[in-house]
């Protein structure tokens, strides 16, 4: 067992199983890099596509709309919101389940990282639309280009709804002109977002002119119903009747009226342009740094993503055989997510979960697919370590160490930390009056609560 065969699993990966520290101890850098590989399909079992749950709900409203009393409206929905309580459930714990029990937890970050940065909420919407779109819009895509995962991530249905590029309606398109669609007209949301948070930044010095031009570009790209395309129906779908026509001027580029072609086209070159790779660059390195990364690795990291064209395992290769992330002062505060499946991934599930996974995150405030903004999940140290969140975490740990008495606290420690394990923490947990406390203190010691 190896200091770095413990960073490569905490660090880089989620949290060690059993014995995972020693095998990962033998070539820490070629454990990693073995899982820049497809990993086996994620299980759909009891899981809606997008396009499943897009029709289930049109359905539902469907058969919502032909009741004339409230009575008979309620008994139409109940049933479908007690498949949708079952659905959502049955999301999280396989997302949960599947980060466990993964033996490329390398790569399983690497997707839970970019499915925060393409965020799509079930805050204010529906949450099996975003859970959908990190399995079909994210997931295949994270060990290829970045303009590729931009382009799947941006033009998802679930993205449409969730930014509201639905709506949108070219105000000269045939709908505009004729008024086919009342209160609908240009949306920006998707537009801004996708330049302010997913590509160039705001350090791009672009316009707000830009914002509504390639808005324009992106109308037309909607869900088609089945009035508009029944081929296509639940699924994303350009809708010329819809789109803004004309070139569109962005960013100091002109893109000629191509259709559904001129929108993807602009997305491809914002992927590509400088500020785009200052930006990934930069979230990479803190994500597996610190906050405040250090400006070499960023810098290497930019140069990479230009000279590759994008080619994100070509940056996860550099963050490998970087040795700012082979240092032994861990910086990074686990998420109450992290730290949940790194705890299920030494004790596993039952023994942290006595209740459904949901609950749980609840409690900790941070339930996947609901982020609080387009921006996703904040990925700095004072957004999880509050004097509230703290409390929440001894708690949390303190009714864990009860569940789980008869697991030695010494042996739990060794596994799960290995040889990040500090000299003044080990004096502590000694001090220990009781297995039970002692695993407490293991739960709460800086090793295992950052990574």
């Amino acid at each position: 067992m190896t200091l770095e065969g413990a960073i490569a699993v905490t660090r880089f990966g989620l949290g060690a199983r059993p014995g995972e520290i020693t095998l990962a101890s033998k070539d820490p850098k070629k454990w990693l890099k073995d899982q820049l590989r497809d990993p086996s399909e994620f299980p759909i079992k009891n899981l809606l596509t997008s396009q499943g749950y897009i029709l289930e709900k049109a359905a539902l409203l469907a058969a919502r709309k032909a009741e004339t009393d409230d009575a008979a409206k309620l008994a139409v929905t109940e049933p479908f919101n007690k498949r949708y309580r079952a659905w959502a459930e049955a999301e999280h714990a396989e997302r949960f389940r599947f980060a466990t029990n993964s033996s490329i937890p390398f790569h399983e970050r690497l997707t839970h990282f970019w499915s925060n940065h393409f965020t799509v909420s079930g805050r204010t919407r529906d949450i099996l639309t975003a859970a959908a779109h990190e399995r079909e819009a994210v997931r295949p895509f994270i060990l290829g280009k970045f303009s590729a995962l931009a382009e799947s991530a941006i033009l998802h249905p679930s993205m449409l709804i969730y930014l509201d590029n639905v709506k949108s309606i070219g105000p000269n398109s045939l709908f505009g002109l004729i008024g086919r669609i009342r209160k609908k007209g240009l949306n920006e949301n998707l537009a801004r977002e996708v330049m302010e948070l997913h590509t160039v930044t705001p350090s791009a010095a672009y316009t707000q002119s830009d914002v509504t031009e390639f808005a324009r570009a992106l109308t037309g790209w909607t869900i088609a119903s089945k009035r508009e395309n029944k081929d296509f129906r639940g699924k994303a779908y350009f809708n010329p009747q819809r789109h803004e026509p004309g070139s569109r001027t962005v960013m100091g580029k002109t893109y000629f009226p191509l259709g559904p072609s001129q929108a993807k086209t602009i997305i491809r070159n914002l992927c590509e342009h400088p500020s785009t790779a200052q930006n990934i660059a930069f979230k990479l390195a803190r994500h597996f740094t610190s906050d405040t990364p250090p400006l070499k690795l960023v810098e290497r990291l930019r140069i990479a993503f230009i000279k590759s064209g994008g080619d994100l395992t070509t940056l996860y290769t550099v963050l490998i055989d970087s040795s700012e992330l082979w240092n032994a002062e861990v910086q990074k505060i686990k998420t109450p997510y992290e730290m949940l499946i790194s705890a299920a991934r030494y004790m596993g599930i039952a023994e942290v979960f006595p209740t459904w996974p949901s609950d749980v995150y609840e409690g900790f405030g941070q339930t996947a697919f609901r982020a609080p903004t387009p921006e996703g999940w904040p990925d700095i140290n004072r957004a999880w370590s509050g004097p509230d969140a703290i409390m929440k975490r001894i708690e949390w740990a303190n009714k864990v160490a009860q569940r789980n008495s008869n697991l030695d606290a010494h042996e739990f420690l060794k596994g799960a930390v290995g040889l990040q394990l500090t000299t003044k923490t080990a004096e502590a947990i000694e001090q220990a009056e009781s297995n039970q406390q002692a695993l407490t203190m293991v739960l709460m010691c800086p090793e295992f609560q950052r990574r």
